[in-house]
């Protein structure tokens, strides 16, 4: 077994009311993906598969205004970016970030 991967990202989340700012901590070990989402004021815990390229696929529950939406997302992260797409609902939230740990630093 592989020692975990920790990864932060500063994301921005493409709603139907527009950009919502917010961060997202994964973990990676061996192929397992768990994340927190926190957007909203709302932290939204996935988890999911990722294969060595990056490539990813999470599910989980979304927290929006007005109820829990459960979604799932699929995309690509390394260790300076990310972006994917979470389907909630049949409408489709588009996932973009940066890093926010430099080279050397712990999350």
């Amino acid at each position: 077994m592989n020692e975990p991967k920790l990864l932060k990202y500063n994301i921005v989340l493409n709603t139907t009311i527009g950009n919502k700012k917010g961060t997202m901590s994964a973990e990676i070990t061996n192929d397992a993906l768990e994340c927190d989402i926190e957007v909203m004021k709302n932290r939204n815990h996935f988890s999911g598969t990722i294969n060595s390229y990056g490539k990813f696929i999470i599910h989980g529950r979304l927290k929006t205004l007005t109820n829990n939406i459960e979604c799932e997302g699929k995309g690509y992260l390394d260790d300076s970016s990310i972006t994917f797409t979470i389907n909630a609902q049949g409408k489709n939230l588009i996932v973009t970030g940066t890093s926010v740990v430099k080279v050397g630093d712990n999350c």
